[in-house]
């Protein structure tokens, strides 16, 4: 979560105080940066930084200390609207301090940030994750002037050693430097990530130090791949720290071993959750219900303080099953307990996160590139990979950045390595109906039922959790009028929320003035109500990085229209199916219109990566873009009314 926050704004600083300090050293500014009226590095940039300092400082073996020093050159009016309120991102845990911001402008005078402007509020949401901000407006700001501020972030614990270094962000950087102060007797290298290496000077007091030049910013595509793919950045080692992936394999089956160890109790309760089931998947499912639904989950109890989570620790799955609590991973190792009384092979699983980068583990040198995720079970009929800890997660899967990534599966006999399956189109199925009434006027009315299955329902379900249910009802109608634009979203309700072996199913009231277009006596209707206002996937000709699709999804529509009394289809031609030649993708429509009831019904199936396949190379974008231009014509698809005879 440190790296995802010191990437995540491009002007951002990490503050737990309000302090702001005057009394800081700044750098002189010279005149041509102060006369300068176009960028250096990209000529189209709205603000560039002049330099972005860092002094990464590990002289104390249990604290890590970051100095940032970043001065900014604002250019045009959208330069101005960029940078005229900055968000300051932080976490529990992290201390920051000496915070200082001014404002240059052309003719050399300051204006400095005052700690009065300041303020505090919740930026993300989701889960046990909550990343709040120390918020103010830029004094001062506008084309012409620059921005600087420094800021120190303090993190115990921690030290240097597979630490990161940022060098491109979303803004492009004239000069970025890096000084490093290892822990002293220790030797220090860098792996160059999506850049040319760099050579490390002696600096000085310790330090060394690299620098790069005219960097530009990362730019945003759709559908691209993890920052930590395309980003430039370099991670840090020390040569002397000695790490082994099979001492850290070992160990943890070791650990495990001991966790899930099975007591007169746990066969007990095995016996019990299994009695009268001989098929291994209700054998299963039957105790991951249980270790879900059963066992409170402190980790994500709303009800509890985090001194309170912190003083349950259960050291076996015994004691987890005895209190009938228990953290995440507690939880995870009592179904493994339970599989293992049961007659199951049970393995712990620590995977990649696909969400920031695709784990190779040929190539893995960092105990920080895997995470728990959850155990694999094996039966007679293959393995499963579950996580009950994981609130609202369904059997049989885990979230979709832990799939069709590098995977340690460890036992207390061996280890290894393997990778994660990724679950087909039709486990992340969305079943979409409406019931609509078309007017005259081109207003369309009615009712829609929405259920997501997968991972779309549980990634809904987990970033909402914390919200209260007037919450995520509002946060449905914001999503929903995203793309119909002009409507209007009532009697929003929101069905089996807690409940992950139902699929998460939402309905609401829509009311659309002008959704069908009126020429003359015609109306022209777009049938796929669900695709209505949504723009092409990939509008650029051109493509920079790599084409990136989260995990394989398909969608099932049925929308029934009642046509105006005195109106009828002048043609019921359905769009061409599109099937992708090697099957990676398809569309299929189907139209048919009751003269009896006077309803049009459009039914619609929708699937895209199959055989898990997500990832493609910059070479493949043309033919993707077609498809999916291919797709959103269909989508788009008009039928013409005409009034009867």
């Amino acid at each position: 979560m440190r790296i995802l926050l010191f990437c995540a704004l491009t002007f951002c600083l990490f503050v737990t105080g309000q302090t702001v300090f005057t009394q800081v050293e700044w750098a002189p500014v010279s005149q041509s940066d102060l006369d300068a009226v176009a960028p250096v590095v990209e000529p189209d940039a709205d603000a560039e930084a002049i330099f972005w300092e860092v002094r990464l400082d590990n002289e104390k073996r249990t604290k890590l200390f970051y100095n940032h020093y970043v001065r900014v050159k604002i250019f045009t009016e959208r330069g101005r609207e960029r940078f005229a309120k900055i968000d300051i991102p932080f976490t529990k845990g992290k201390k920051v301090e000496d915070v200082a911001a001014r404002v240059i402008k052309r003719d050399g005078s300051i204006v400095n940030l005052s700690s009065t402007d300041i303020f505090e509020r919740d930026i993300i949401r989701a889960g046990k994750t909550l990343i709040r901000a120390k918020s103010f407006a830029v004094p001062g700001i506008e084309p012409g002037v620059i921005v600087e501020y420094q800021y120190k972030e303090t993190f115990k614990g921690d030290t240097a050693d597979n630490e990161r270094l940022i060098f491109q962000r979303d803004i492009p950087i004239r000069r970025v430097t890096y000084f490093v102060r290892p822990y002293k007797g220790m030797t220090m290298s860098a792996r160059w990530r999506n850049m040319s290496a760099v050579r490390f000077v002696d600096a000085g007091d310790g330090f060394m130090s690299t620098t790069v030049e005219n960097v530009p910013a990362l730019r945003e595509e759709p559908q691209m791949p993890p920052d930590d793919e395309v980003r430039r950045w370099a991670l840090i080692k020390y040569t002397g720290a000695f790490f082994n992936w099979r001492w850290v394999g070992n160990a943890f089956g070791l650990l495990f071993a001991e966790a899930t160890k099975v007591d007169g109790d746990i066969q007990s309760k095995a016996n019990e959750l299994t009695a009268g089931l001989s098929d291994d998947d209700r054998k299963l499912e039957a105790i991951y219900t249980f270790a879900q639904s059963k066992i409170r989950n402190v980790s994500y109890d709303r009800s509890m303080t985090e001194e309170q989570r912190e003083k349950i620790k259960n050291k076996k799955a015994t004691d987890t099953l005895k209190r009938g609590m228990g953290h995440s991973d507690e939880i995870d190792l009592l179904f493994a307990a339970l599989a293992k009384a049961a007659g199951f092979q049970v393995d712990l699983i620590l995977a990649g996160d696909r969400s920031e980068s695709f784990l190779d583990p040929k190539t893995a040198d960092n105990p920080r590139a895997v995470h728990w995720t959850g155990i694999s079970v094996t039966g007679k009929h293959g393995s499963v990979l579950c996580s009950p800890g994981a609130p609202f997660m369904p059997y049989g899967i885990v979230d979709w950045y832990e799939e069709g990534v590098g995977a340690l599966m460890a036992n207390e006999r061996v280890y290894r390595w393997t990778v994660t399956n990724i679950s087909p189109p039709n486990r992340n199925l969305s079943t979409r109906t409406a019931k609509l009434k078309l007017l005259e006027d081109g207003t369309l009315e009615g009712t829609v039922r929405i259920q997501h299955l997968g991972h779309e329902a549980t990634s809904r379900r987990r970033g909402q959790f914390e919200r209260s249910p007037a919450e995520r009802e509002d946060a449905i109608r914001k999503i929903v009028l995203a793309n119909l634009g002009s409507g209007e979203i009532t009697s929003v309700a929101i069905e089996d929320f807690e409940d992950s072996t139902k699929p998460y199913t939402y309905s609401y009231n829509v009311r659309i003035p002008n959704y069908a277009q009126k020429t003359g006596k015609r109306l022209f209707l777009q049938p796929n109500f669900f695709q209505f206002g949504k723009s092409p996937l990939f509008a650029s000709s051109e493509r920079r990085y790599s084409i990136y699709f989260e995990f394989p999804w398909s969608e099932e529509d049925t929308v029934e229209i009642e046509l105006p009394k005195n109106y009828e289809p002048d043609s019921i031609a359905e769009p061409n199916e599109i099937n992708e030649k090697s099957d990676l993708g398809n569309l299929k429509n189907k139209y048919d219109f009751n003269p009896e009831t006077g309803i049009f019904k459009a039914e619609r199936h929708f699937y895209f990566g199959t055989s898990g396949r997500l990832i493609f190379p910059v070479s493949a974008y043309k033919p993707l873009k077609t498809l999916f231009d291919l797709f959103h014509s269909a989508d788009s698809h008009s039928i013409a009314l005409k009034q009867k005879q």
